[in-house]
């Protein structure tokens, strides 16, 4: 994963399952109730976000989604397009550093709730840095063998 995480660089292109990306913001970031948690994320073109979380051996590239229509079945499940999802995380994000980026392009503090089933997350979050904005993403799990880097030919 830190080889990983060490190659997404300002302006650097990847290919995610033949989809190609240019990472545009890269930020580390933690939670309140653990502080020991680091993970970063990357907004990339195309208003995607990648995601890397080390310690769980985690990536999932996402789109944000504007006022995502879900169901709340219970405490620890929603429905989004007939399919029940269960929390799998909750808390309070804050930033440890940014490694590029400004603080326009990117998310700050977010309270959130992630949700997975099968391939797939949704984390709700809300940025309370941003006038309370919802910032849910839907996202698909992927594998490390996912993941190309454009090969520059000079």
């Amino acid at each position: 994963m830190e080889n990983l995480i060490s190659k997404l660089n300002k302006n650097t292109q990847i290919i995610i399952k033949g989809e190609e990306y240019i990472v545009e913001t890269k930020t580390w970031y933690s939670i309140e109730e653990d502080e020991t948690v680091s993970y970063v994320k990357c907004e990339l073109n195309n208003d995607k976000v990648l995601v890397i979380i080390p310690d769980d051996q985690l990536i999932y590239i996402g789109k944000i989604i504007e006022k995502m229509k879900y169901e709340r079945i219970s405490d620890d499940k929603i429905k989004y397009n007939n399919i029940i999802f269960t929390k799998t995380g909750e808390g309070h994000q804050f930033i440890t550093n940014i490694d590029f980026g400004n603080e326009d392009e990117i998310e700050g503090k977010c309270i959130f709730e992630d949700y997975e089933a099968g391939n797939n997350i949704i984390s709700l979050g809300i940025l309370s840095d941003k006038e309370n904005t919802r910032a849910d993403v839907y996202a698909d799990i992927l594998s490390k063998e996912d993941i190309e880097f454009e090969i520059d030919p000079f």
